[in-house]
């Protein structure tokens, strides 16, 4: 796990890798599967036909150390899944999140100051695509009933503020600036986005 974890990093252009996941995915793989099945393929006879002696205390043994194994890394799971730091507590969850559509309308309104310092759309259509932007940071959620039958230029200066908005969300999740979970529920956001203004 850990060798593969290590390479799958360092190809994703991470320097210095991660001992978490690795660590918490090891912890929480299956127990007992390998002595189970040795045991189990013990055979019931030995070669004379014979009743194998102390077949059935090598059964309970082995069953016993499964058992065991599995109650101790079950109640030292969720320890070291807090040590490792993977669990996030609801709160800095909520500030990770809201944090992430910070940035996330920031980038998009530079996208758009870009598109008109070099005048590539019209100043209408520019300032259209900044207000709703600016309403959405501040209002923090979505506006519903928003007429779809828009200009295309309106549309395809959202598409590209929407792929803009999906690089910065790509680099602020591998430069480790937000997790797992709030990259997928901004992803999702983002989706939603672009349902509305797909032809």
């Amino acid at each position: 796990m850990f060798p593969l974890s290590v390479i799958a990093q360092w190809r994703g252009g991470r320097r210095r890798p991660s001992w978490q996941v690795p660590v918490v995915v090891s912890w929480a793989g299956a127990r007992g599967v390998v002595p189970l099945a040795a045991t189990l393929s013990i055979p019931l006879t030995d070669a004379a036909g014979q009743p194998l002696p102390h077949r059935g205390l090598l059964m309970v043994l082995a069953t016993g150390v499964i058992v065991i194994s599995l109650v101790v890394q079950g109640f030292t799971l969720a320890p070291l899944v807090r040590l490792s730091g993977l669990a996030v507590p609801d709160g800095d969850s909520r500030a990770e999140y809201a944090f992430g559509r910070r940035r996330l309308a920031e980038h998009a309104v530079a996208y758009l100051d870009e598109l008109a310092d070099v005048e590539a759309a019209s100043p209408i259509v520019l300032e259209r695509v900044h207000h709703s932007l600016q309403t959405r940071l501040e209002l923090e959620q979505e506006r519903d009933g928003e007429p779809h039958d828009r200009a295309d230029p309106y549309n395809q200066i959202r598409r590209d503020v929407l792929r803009t908005q999906r690089e910065a969300l790509a680099r602020m999740y591998a430069e480790g600036e937000i997790g797992e979970r709030t990259r997928r529920r901004l992803q999702r956001v983002l989706d939603r986005e672009d349902l509305r203004f797909t032809d």
